[in-house]
C-alpha cells in the first residue's frame, strides 16, 4: 500500500530529478516498446519450461532420505 501511495502521489514522475526536471523519469520514459513486450512473451513460456523441467529433474536427483555411513562420513 505504501508503494501503491508513493507512486501515486508521484505520477506521472516515478523517480524525480534533483537537478533538473527535464531528466525526470516518467512514466512514458520508462515504458518499453512493443519489440521489446513481444520478445519477452515469446520467450517466457520457453524459460519457464526449462526452469520447470530443470526443478524436477533436482527433484528427482536428491530425493529419499540421506542414509548415513558411519563415524569419519560426512
Amino acid at each position: 500500500m505504501m508503494l501503491g501511495g508513493a507512486a501515486f502521489a508521484l505520477f506521472p514522475v516515478l523517480l524525480p530529478s534533483s537537478t533538473d526536471p527535464a531528466l525526470s523519469l516518467t512514466v512514458e520514459n520508462a515504458a518499453t516498446g512493443s519489440f521489446a513486450m513481444t520478445a519477452a512473451l515469446r520467450w517466457w513460456p520457453i524459460a519457464f519450461v526449462l526452469v520447470a523441467v530443470t526443478f524436477v529433474h533436482l527433484y528427482r536427483t536428491f530425493r529419499g532420505k540421506i542414509v548415513g555411513g558411519g563415524e569419519g562420513h560426512y
